[in-house]
């Protein structure tokens, strides 16, 4: 598990570039006071490189205790990180080819809440292996999460189900995705490795 896990509270994971907003991460952040408005407790951890002081600065000290930033991170510690959370949140707004970190959040066993782009979409069956939410909607991300903290069969459930569509999932046909973002990203300061972590 990770660094100071099993804990009391539930545990939201993200992972990508807090400056990038197609990530989706200001979306989720605007979700949080809502959030912890339903569950106290709670701790958000946030991977992946970018200024983590720009990305907190118009936090609320309230939110802010909740928020725990990791900066880049090891596979080893991202794969800790999926174990350790209770729900995957990927509010991603846009430039979604592919939906390769629910695919990595899904075999680990932990259930997705996404953006309802049309490539999250393809990945959890139209929300059958995963929880859908309007794109860049607070309000609505804020719901969604809310509701499968409150429901721990659902997310076993979903867990469940997510495990088995990530296992069924072809992998030749990621591959293939894989390749061709490598052909079709220019990176500039950051490995292309890194950008494929989805961080």
């Amino acid at each position: 598990a990770f660094p100071g896990y099993p804990r009391e509270g539930p545990t939201l994971f993200f992972i990508g570039r807090i400056d990038e907003p197609r990530k989706g991460l200001q979306v989720l952040l605007a979700a949080m006071p809502a959030i912890i408005a339903a569950h106290p407790g709670v701790e958000l951890l946030v991977a992946g490189p970018g200024d983590q002081d720009e990305a907190a600065e118009d936090l609320s000290d309230q939110v802010r205790r909740h928020v725990r930033f990791l900066g880049l991170v090891s596979d080893a510690d991202k794969a800790s990180a999926f174990v350790s959370a209770d729900v995957y949140v990927a509010p991603n707004t846009g430039g979604e080819s592919f939906g390769i970190v629910l695919l990595e959040s899904m075999s680990a066993g932990t259930p997705v809440v996404a953006s309802d782009l049309e490539a999250f979409a393809r990945v959890l069956e139209d929300g059958r292996s995963g929880v859908l939410f309007a794109t860049g909607d607070p309000h609505a991300l804020a719901a969604a999460v809310n509701a499968l903290l409150a429901d721990p069969r659902r997310r076993s459930e979903l867990g469940a189900a997510g495990h088995a569509r990530a296992r069924q999932f072809d992998w030749e046909v990621v591959a293939r995705e894989i390749e061709q973002v490598y052909e079709s990203v220019t990176v500039s300061g950051e490995t292309v490795e890194n950008d494929m972590r989805g961080q």
